[in-house]
C-alpha cells in the first residue's frame, strides 16, 4: 500500500505537522482527509498473506521499536516528561502480538483490530464504557489518551506525537498485528537459508562453507534440535550480478519462508543484501564479506561476524596513532580507485581526522596503471614518513621494492586481505619494526576446544577440508546463530533473535576473535589484529595486540 498523497501544498505541509495532544478536531479532520482517496480497509492486503505491505512494514517499525522509518523521532509523553517512544513502545506494554499484558497491577489492553473494534464496545475493569474504536477514535486515543466515548485512559498510557503519515502507518500495522507472523517457524523446525557460490572463482569456497553449514545443523538436529525443533538449512546460489544474487535470496526467502539467513558469502553482493534485509526484514547472521555496510542509521537485521576493509583500516590508524612520535610525522594514504580500496581509505582518513592527526595526504591511481616509481617520488618529494597503501594485490610488493632501491624507508601499514604472496619476498632488513599489516582474525582465535570442536565434525560427516579460514567462518555463524535460538527462547521471533544477538558479549566460538554485539554495534569483532614481519626470516610475527576501530 502506498502512502495517501496530499493534493496541495497546504495539506502536505498539515501532513508534516507532528501530531500533538491538543490537536483536536483539525487532526481529525487532517487525518479524514489523508484516507478519503482509499480507506485503510481497502489498502491492507488480504489476511491469507504473510508478506506485509511497505506500509505495513512501516507501522511495524513504529509498534515495535517506536521509530519512524523517516529518521524523525517519536516523542512519548507521559505526564509532563517527553521521552523518545523508543523507550515505551506499543509492543513493550501491549506484546509484541497486541495480545496486551498486565505488569506491575497495570493490564494494557488487547490492541488487535477486531479486539478494538467489537461491536458491542467495551467494558474495563475500572468501570470505564465505550464503543468500538474506528480509525479515528483510535488516533485520539494515541495522541489525546481519550477512548471512543471521551473518556481518559489510564494514566500508565502515554501520549504519542506523531505525524498523521507514522499514523495511518500504524494502524495499517494494527489492522494487520493479529495474522503477522514470522515466516520460517513451525513447531517441529527453523527454516533458514544462505547465500554461497556454486559457479565461478569461488566455486570451491562456496563448496566448502556449504559442507560444514550442512553437517553442522544435520549434528544439531541429530541432538534434539532447538526446543524440539529441527533446522532444515536451503541454500540460495550467488550470482554474477549483485542485484541477481539479491533477488534469488528474495525469492527464495519468499517460497521457502525463511526465517533467516545464516552464513554464506556475499560475493560483491553487500549493499543489495543487506538492503534485502532491511526491506523484508530477515536477519543475516554472519555473511562473509569485506565491506559489511554498517551505516547510518543501523540496520538492524545483520549482524556479520568479523570486521571487514574499513574496520581494519582503522584500527592500523588506532595503532599508528598509539606511537606518538609517529603522529607528528606527514602520512599519506594511498589506494587504488577500487571500491574495497576506496572504502579503506576514506575511513583511514575519517579517523585520522577523528583523533587529530593533522598532515595527512591521500592519493588515489588506477589499478592497471600502478607507477611505483613515480609514487615514492612523489612521497618523497612531500616528506611523507608514514604511508597506509591499500592497493591492488601485488602492488605493494612493488612499492616496498621501490622504496628499498631508493633507501627511504617509511613507516608502512597494509591490511592482509589486500596484499599479494610476495610481499614477503619483497621486504628488506630496513623495514624490520617499520612495516604491519591488519588481519580479522589470526590462528592464536583458534582455541583447543573450538578446534576439538572442529575436528569431531569433521570426522563425523568427512567433509573434504578446504579453504580453511572460510569453513571456520561458516562454523563460527552456525555457532552464533544456535547460541541466539537457544537465548530467545521456545516462543522465537526474528525480533527475539536479534534481541539475543545483541545480548552476545565477548561470545566464544572457539574459531574467531570474541564477539560482541549490541543495539548500535553489528561487526562482531570490529577491530584488527596487528601483524609485524620478521625480515630476516621471512615470516610474520604476531605482536600480540588486538586494536579496537572505535575505541
Amino acid at each position: 500500500m502506498t502512502r495517501p498523497v496530499a493534493q496541495s501544498g497546504k495539506k502536505m505541509a498539515a501532513c508534516q505537522r507532528p501530531i500533538i495532544a491538543c490537536a483536536g478536531l483539525a487532526l481529525l479532520c487532517a487525518f479524514a482527509t489523508l484516507c478519503s482517496h482509499r480507506s485503510l480497509a481497502q489498502q491492507s492486503l488480504p489476511l491469507s498473506t504473510n508478506v506485509l505491505t511497505a506500509q505495513e512494514q512501516r507501522g511495524k517499525a513504529i509498534f515495535r521499536r517506536g521509530v519512524s522509518p523517516s529518521g524523525r523521532e517519536i516523542i512519548a509523553v507521559m505526564g509532563e516528561i517527553d521521552v523518545p517512544a523508543s523507550t515505551l513502545t506499543c509492543a513493550g506494554c501491549h506484546g509484541e502480538r497486541g495480545e496486551g499484558k498486565t505488569e506491575g497491577g497495570v493490564t494494557a489492553g488487547q490492541l488487535t483490530w477486531d479486539h478494538l473494534t467489537k461491536p458491542y464496545g467495551h467494558i474495563h475493569q475500572s468501570g470505564r464504557k465505550h464503543g468500538p474504536f474506528n480509525e479515528l477514535s483510535f488516533i485520539r486515543a494515541v495522541a489525546n489518551g481519550l477512548d471512543p466515548a471521551g473518556n481518559p485512559l489510564l494514566v500508565a498510557m502515554p501520549r504519542y506525537r506523531m505525524t498523521q503519515e507514522e499514523v495511518v502507518d500504524l494502524i495499517a500495522y494494527v489492522k494487520r498485528i493479529a495474522t503477522d507472523r514470522d515466516p520460517g517457524v513451525t513447531e517441529r523446525a527453523i527454516i533458514i537459508g544462505s547465500v554461497l557460490p556454486a559457479h565461478g572463482p569461488l566455486a570451491e569456497t562456496g563448496a566448502a562453507m556449504r559442507n560444514v553449514l550442512m553437517a553442522y545443523f544435520d549434528d544439531v538436529n541429530n541432538r534434539g534440535g532447538i526446543y524440539n525443533r529441527k533446522i532444515e538449512l536451503r541454500i540460495v546460489e550467488s550470482r554474477a550480478a549483485a542485484v541477481e544474487t539479491a533477488a534469488a535470496a528474495a525469492e527464495l526467502a519468499a517460497r521457502e519462508q525463511v526465517f533467516a539467513f545464516v552464513g554464506g558469502l556475499n560475493a560483491g553482493a553487500d549493499k543489495e543484501l543487506a538492503a534485502l534485509a532491511a526491506e523484508r526484514e530477515i536477519p543475516f547472521i554472519g555473511p562473509g564479506t569485506l565491506l559489511p555496510s554498517t551505516g547510518t542509521p543501523i540496520n538492524r537485521q545483520v549482524f556479520y561476524l568479523l570486521s571487514g576493509v574499513r574496520e581494519q583500516a582503522a584500527a592500523l590508524v588506532n595503532f599508528a596513532a598509539s606511537r606518538p612520535e609517529l603522529m607528528k610525522m606527514r602520512a599519506a594514504i594511498v589506494a587504488d580507485r577500487g571500491e574495497l580500496t576506496q572504502a579503506a581509505a576514506s575511513t583511514a582518513e575519517e579517523q585520522a581526522k577523528k583523533i587529530g592527526w593533522n598532515k595527512v595526504d591521500r592519493y588515489s591511481y588506477q589499478a592497471d596503471g600502478f607507477n611505483a616509481a613515480q609514487l615514492v617520488r612523489k612521497l618523497q618529494l612531500a616528506a611523507t614518513d608514514v604511508v597506509f597503501f591499500f592497493g591492488h594485490s601485488g602492488d605493494e610488493a612493488a612499492f616496498i621494492k621501490e622504496i628499498a632501491a631508493t633507501g627511504w624507508t617509511p613507516h608502512v601499514f597494509l591490511l592482509g586481505a589486500l596484499v599479494g604472496r610476495g610481499l614477503v619476498g619483497a621486504i628488506s632488513q630496513e623495514f624490520n619494526d617499520k612495516l604491519y599489516l591488519a588481519y580479522p582474525t589470526v590462528p592464536e582465535d583458534i582455541t583447543p576446544g573450538g578446534m576439538t570442536e572442529f575436528r569431531v565434525l569433521h570426522e563425523k560427516y568427512k567433509f573434504a577440508l578446504s579453504h580453511p579460514a572460510s569453513q571456520l567462518a561458516a562454523f563460527a555463524a552456525a555457532k552464533v546463530f544456535i547460541e541466539a535460538l537457544k537465548r530467545a527462547g521456545q516462543n522465537i521471533t526474528r525480533e527475539k533473535l536479534i534481541a539475543a544477538l545483541e545480548s552476545l558479549y565477548d561470545f566464544e566460538t572457539g574459531v574467531s576473535p570474541r564477539l560482541t554485539f549490541g543495539p548500535n554495534r553489528r561487526v562482531g569483532a570490529s577491530g584488527a589484529y596487528i601483524v609485524g614481519i620478521d625480515a630476516g626470516k621471512k615470516q610474520f610475527v604476531a605482536m600480540g595486540r588486538w586494536v579496537e576501530a572505535n575505541p
